[in-house]
């Protein structure tokens, strides 16, 4: 959807967040058609819907909301209320070894993920998520952060307490592009042992530091 998307927008115009509501698994080896229609197409702002079809019924929708850059002359440099941690040596770190609990295919047999040692979380692509590689570095962001609640859970390392965990949604703020293709997470997570919620987010890094944060709704399956 946010490729897609991206096509739609003025070219002028960058990401800034994406909100993605997960409605019933996307069965794979399915065709997928993406629906978008412009909601506001401003001058400094663009805000565009889209749907994902698949077997004639709808998975998935989202809001992507794009703006146009405007250099801030009053800021003498970048302002930030935390220091983004250096990035570390993932050279140095092994990848992660992971199936699917299901045991069948899924998004980590694409990723290479790292765990390093101040306990940051790192992915980048092994496979182009589109044809022709026309997919942005925005929409090759979203796979990898939607790890983000099930790095913070309760159990790691080990078995879960839970059947599972799954986010109904997903959002992502961003201020500025991403640079290079790692993409990494300090995850935070809550359940709520009462009514069987939870929330998880975290700050996204890459090459350059800090570029946004991730949140996303979970639903816990006792």
């Amino acid at each position: 959807m946010a490729s897609v998307i991206t096509n739609h927008a003025p070219p002028e115009h960058k990401p800034l967040s994406l909100r993605a509501e997960f409605l019933r698994p996307t069965p794979l080896g399915s065709p997928l058609k993406v629906h978008v229609e412009s909601v506001q197409a401003g001058r400094r702002i663009s805000v565009f819907d889209a749907r994902i079809i698949a077997d004639g019924k709808m998975t998935a929708r989202s809001t992507f909301t794009l703006a146009a850059t405007v250099a801030l002359t009053a800021l003498e440099k970048d302002y930030a209320t935390e220091t983004a941690p250096p990035m570390p040596d993932l050279a140095a770190t092994r990848p992660a070894m992971s199936r699917a609990p299901h045991g069948g295919p899924w998004l980590m047999d694409v990723l290479d993920g790292r765990t390093a040692s101040d306990g940051s979380h790192w992915f980048r692509w092994m496979a182009p998520l589109m044809p022709d590689d026309r997919c942005t570095a925005f929409a090759r962001m979203l796979g990898p952060v939607d790890f983000a609640h099930g790095l913070a859970r309760p159990g790691l390392p080990g078995r879960p307490p839970v059947t599972g965990w799954p986010n109904t949604d997903l959002s992502v703020h961003v201020d500025r592009d991403i640079v290079g293709d790692w993409i990494g997470m300090r995850p935070v997570g809550r359940w709520s042992r009462a009514n069987g919620l939870g929330v998880g987010t975290s700050a996204l890094y890459d090459a350059a530091g800090q570029f946004g944060r991730v949140t996303m709704g979970v639903v816990i399956i006792p």
